[in-house]
């Protein structure tokens, strides 16, 4: 079958190596077998690929999700034919991902049968699993975002950080005021069209923006993507009890240096974290999230769509920060 193989790390994109003759996975117990349609590119892969991933063994085939019909349900309750995503759960870690024709997963990490509205394709479909999950479970579980909320997206334009915006403003949370940051003017109107109230340029240090735009109070919530280098900024944009989950590390720098908690998180901020690895995906909202983006409630922020045989150049593409929202990767 046609994959897409990491042979070892570290490697740069063209490193990674397309073949037509990787050997298909058998039906198994336990297991679904699912025939890939396509697959969202995540910055782990990215980090897996740099050599940031210990434990893994190589040759691997990357990708932890996908999205695409059951070819073989293992003795589940699926359906041939059925339409399902798949995430997480040692997906192109522990074994091959969704880089691939074929893959598969463990029942537990492969959704209930979708049902796909005739304006989402696969490479919509393929924009939303880990990206929209790992957002709701952020919001939901991680920040417990309300109606009366001020949430702060540090990396607006991320794919995560977009799908933040869209969901916090959608009827499932209904958040007041959404702040988006990037560091780039040109991605500016992509933080708008998912739905942020306000969008600042990010110099590094936002906080005094931050508490103009809501009156000196701060935001309530927010939802750390940059990484250690905007940590402490992002605890000082918070009001006195404000919470923030950091969810992701698109600076490359997981430590923060400078952070001091008794003066951080002074008086009474909390600091927390999600993982998209929680998520149980045969509960969380998926089929809800298709339908919100199908009737225009919600923008999957779908930037940019390549073949599985230029996995290499979306890896490049995605490394030099040119996305805008999700890169995708079609089967045909």
């Amino acid at each position: 079958m046609r994959a897409v193989v990491c042979p070892r790390v570290p490697i740069p994109p063209s490193g990674l190596t397309y073949t037509t003759s990787h050997p298909k996975p058998s039906p198994k117990a336990g297991h679904v077998l699912i025939r890939v349609k396509a697959f969202g590119l995540n910055r782990s892969e990215l980090l897996t690929r740099q050599g940031h991933s210990p434990g893994l063994k190589f040759p691997r085939v990357l990708g932890i999700e996908c999205v695409g019909e059951v070819a073989d349900a293992g003795g589940g309750s699926w359906k041939e034919g059925d339409a399902v995503a798949a995430i997480m759960g040692g997906m192109g870690r522990q074994f091959d991902g969704g880089y691939a024709e074929y893959t598969l997963i463990p029942h537990a990490s492969v959704s209930p049968p979708i049902m796909l509205p005739p304006s989402i394709g696969w490479d919509k479909f393929a924009a939303i699993p880990e990206t929209f999950l790992t957002a709701w479970g952020t919001l939901q579980d991680s920040l417990q975002l309300n109606s009366e909320d001020t949430l702060l997206l540090r990396g607006g334009t991320t794919s995560v950080g977009l799908a933040c915006a869209a969901l916090a403003k959608s009827s499932l949370f209904n958040c007041a005021h959404v702040i988006s940051t990037t560091r780039s003017e040109k991605k500016v109107a992509n933080m708008r069209a998912s739905g942020a109230d306000y969008a600042l340029i990010d110099s590094g240090s936002i906080a005094d923006k931050v508490k103009k735009l809501t009156g000196g109070k701060g935001a309530t919530k927010c939802v750390e993507l940059v990484g250690g280098p905007t940590v402490v900024d992002s605890c000082a944009s918070l009001g006195p009890e404000g919470v923030i989950s950091m969810i992701g590390c698109v600076s490359g720098e997981w430590v923060c240096k400078e952070f001091d908690a008794m003066t951080c998180l002074a008086p009474k901020k909390h600091l927390t974290m999600f993982s998209s690895a929680t998520v149980d995906i045969s509960t969380a909202p998926l089929q809800w999230i298709v339908d919100a983006a199908a009737k225009g409630e919600m923008p999957l922020s779908l930037d940019k769509v390549f073949k599985l045989e230029q996995a290499s150049e979306a890896h490049a593409y995605m490394e030099a920060n040119s996305a805008a929202g999700k890169v995708v990767c079609m089967i045909d």
